[in-house]
């Protein structure tokens, strides 16, 4: 068995639709085939423009999509879970997993730790040293804490901390065949910016810029991103290499070569179909 990495350069960087229906094509052809030859499939990828993924559940009404605009981004909906994201500066991963790989099972958090063991061993490639968030939830860990749109205000269960920081963001779609996930890591994270995108204006209306910057400053000591590491350990590390490192990491974790390659006929056709008729239409990113 081996690993496919999508290897077509125009999709390292690519509009938010693309990048989606790309994934859900994928994840589609997945679900429809016994035995794929490519039984685990890896992408990395950033978005251009810039663009707000939202989770599957998530209400485009939590999102201030009139500053979004301003600021010439997209907004696209996910087929994932998990709240918001900035795509900004950041290198995101997708890695589809058919059962057939022996790394599927009926439990999202297991998936999860395949997934967050693969990345913990590439992060170790770079000398950067993660630890898994807790799979079980403190009673009183978010007691206090209001619901937020924004992915990274806090690390969720199996998620990879850094310096005891949330360093990487996930979300996943499991079915009975396989399961899609996404994750983000950030090179540099603005969180004044990312707040005022993921606050909608029924709420920003009540904050003056003091307010807004005390909420910019507490997301900011929730994330940890690539430049304070890389700056502290003077090894640069771009996305070239973040990409190798945690592309190695899935390779000694599910112990499987990877093989760059590109996609099927049927998977060409299901993302031409998914991106127009799907990711680039109101009723998908709005009125779900």
């Amino acid at each position: 068995m081996k690993i496919r990495l999508i290897d077509r350069s125009e999709f390292i960087h690519a509009s938010g639709a693309e990048q989606m229906a790309l994934d859900d094509a994928i994840f589609k052809e997945y679900e429809s085939c016994e035995n794929p030859e490519f039984p685990v499939t890896l992408r990395f990828y950033s978005f251009r423009p810039a663009a707000v993924t939202f989770g599957y559940f998530q209400k485009n009404s939590t999102l201030n999509n009139d500053f979004i605009k301003k600021n010439n981004f997209e907004t696209i909906r996910r087929i994932t879970g998990g709240r918001a994201v900035l795509h900004y500066k950041d290198l995101t991963y997708s890695v589809i997993v058919h059962k057939s790989s022996g790394f599927y099972t009926d439990s999202i958090l297991e998936n999860y730790k395949y997934v967050a063991d693969s990345i913990l061993c590439g992060l170790s490639k770079l000398a950067i040293t993660g630890e898994l968030h807790p799979s079980v939830r403190n009673k009183n860990e978010y007691a206090e804490k209001p619901a937020s749109a924004i992915c990274f205000d806090s690390p969720s269960f199996l998620e990879i901390k850094v310096n005891n920081k949330k360093f990487c963001g996930s979300a996943q779609n499991k079915t009975a065949t396989c399961f899609l996930q996404h994750g983000t890591i950030f090179f540099e994270f603005d969180p004044k910016l990312h707040f005022l995108c993921m606050t909608p204006p029924e709420t920003l209306k009540y904050m003056d810029e003091e307010m807004i910057e005390d909420n910019s400053k507490k997301l900011r000591e929730s994330v940890c991103s690539v430049d304070e590491i890389a700056s502290a350990a003077g090894n640069g590390i771009d996305f070239s290499k973040m990409s190798e490192a945690i592309c190695a990491g899935f390779a000694e974790t599910f112990a499987m070569p990877v093989v760059k390659s590109g996609l099927s006929k049927s998977e060409e056709a299901r993302l031409k179909e998914l991106k127009d008729g799907k990711y680039m239409t109101p009723k998908w990113n709005i009125l779900r």
